[in-house]
C-alpha cells in the first residue's frame, strides 16, 4: 500500500523520520564497532578455538573411518609390517568384500 507524500498526516511524517533516526545510529554505531581495532588477545583466543574445533573435527572423521573401513593396522600381513595401508586402499579392500570389484587394484 504506497501513500502520496502529500497524503500522509503530520503524525505518520513524524514516526517515519524518527524510525529513519533510529536506523541511521544503529548503522553508525555498527560502523563505528566495527572500524576499531582487534585485540590480539581476541584475535588469538577465536584462532585457537577455531583451531580446537577444527582438530575435534579430524579425530571424529578419523574415529569413523577406522570405524567403517577399519583400523589402518588390522589387515597388514607379516610381509608388510611398518607399510601402512592408504585410506584408498581400505577402501578398495572394503569394496571388494561386499561386491567384487574388478577395478580395485593395490599392491
Amino acid at each position: 500500500l504506497y501513500f502520496s507524500y502529500y497524503e500522509l498526516t503530520e503524525t505518520h511524517k513524524n514516526a517515519i523520520r524518527a524510525i529513519r533516526k533510529i536506523k541511521y545510529f544503529v548503522a553508525r554505531r555498527k560502523f563505528q564497532q566495527a572500524r576499531k581495532p582487534y585485540d590480539v588477545r581476541d584475535v588469538i583466543e577465536q584462532y585457537s578455538q577455531g583451531h580446537l574445533n577444527m582438530m575435534v573435527r579430524i579425530k571424529e572423521l578419523q574415529r569413523r573411518l577406522d570405524q567403517t573401513l577399519g583400523k589402518p593396522g588390522q589387515y597388514q600381513t607379516h610381509n608388510r609390517k611398518g607399510h601402512s595401508m592408504t585410506i584408498g586402499s581400505r577402501l578398495c579392500r572394503v569394496e571388494m568384500q561386499v561386491v567384487p570389484c574388478l577395478f580395485c587394484y593395490f599392491d
